[in-house]
């Protein structure tokens, strides 16, 4: 079962090694497709990106003028292999934990009526660039929110869903992932830490008031839809749905 893992890269040269180095390890745990969506890098995220294909081999790298993170991830889906039947996706500046794909894919390959698994992440302040972990004794906070790292995917579930809206400069994943649970997705929620998530002054959702509009519209969106078609089958993992939960689970 291939497995293709889209990592979005804009300007991250100096953390994408790590976000890729954090797959590379698990190989023997899933048949992986790493596939590097470069916004318009203008720093050495190219490189970087050579030495790592140098050294590893099996690596995919698409450039693209930037357009930002919903258009990146859109050009991943295009860009996925026919052969890929289960995707998800990694951030530059976070890391896979060890384990990650052991633990849930074994769901998926043996129930096929599950669209999905769907875990947990820790967030921490800080990932060691030889461990690719948080640091012994630093201080993390486990949360289940909407974050597509979160999931397995399978091919058949992100084609019922759709791309990604690129008219939404952020809270475009929360927008994805409430589509997706709109169709009535199968899920499985486990305990699985799939995710280390770093907080710094660089992530996309340190501006608070613009992402908090952004993520009210995705949800008066869903509200929407929800309303127009009172058939749709609206499951999701646990975790809560309002502006500020989110913000204090993602900033």
């Amino acid at each position: 079962m291939l497995i293709t893992v889209i990592v979005t890269a804009y300007n991250r040269a100096g953390l994408l090694p790590i976000a890729v180095r954090s797959l590379i390890r698990q190989r023997q745990d899933a048949n992986l497709d790493i596939l590097i969506v470069d916004d318009g890098s203008t720093d050495e995220t190219h490189r970087l990106f050579k030495d790592l294909a140098s050294e590893y081999g099996g690596l995919r790298y698409i450039w693209q003028d930037n357009a930002g993170i919903a258009a990146a991830r859109n050009t991943g889906l295009l860009g996925l292999l026919p052969e890929t039947e289960v995707v998800t996706f990694l951030d530059s500046d976070d890391a896979s934990p060890e384990g990650r794909f052991a633990a849930d894919l074994p769901h998926l390959l043996a129930d096929p009526n599950l669209d999905l698994t769907y875990g947990k992440l820790r967030m921490v302040s800080m990932i060691d660039p030889i461990t690719m972990a948080p640091p012994h004794g630093s201080s993390y906070r486990d949360v289940c929110g909407p974050q597509l790292s979160l999931g397995l995917f399978r091919r058949r579930v992100i084609e019922r869903t759709g791309m990604f809206d690129p008219e939404l400069r952020q809270a475009e994943d929360i927008d994805f992932l409430l589509r997706m649970f709109e169709t009535g997705a199968q899920f499985l929620q486990t305990e699985t830490i799939t995710l280390y998530y770093r907080r710094h002054l660089g992530n996309i959702t340190a501006n608070k008031s613009d992402m908090q509009r952004y993520i009210a519209l995705a949800l008066l969106r869903s509200s929407k839809r929800r309303r127009a078609d009172p058939t749709k089958v609206f499951r999701k993992p646990n975790f809560e749905l309002s502006p500020q939960v989110l913000l204090e689970d993602k900033c």
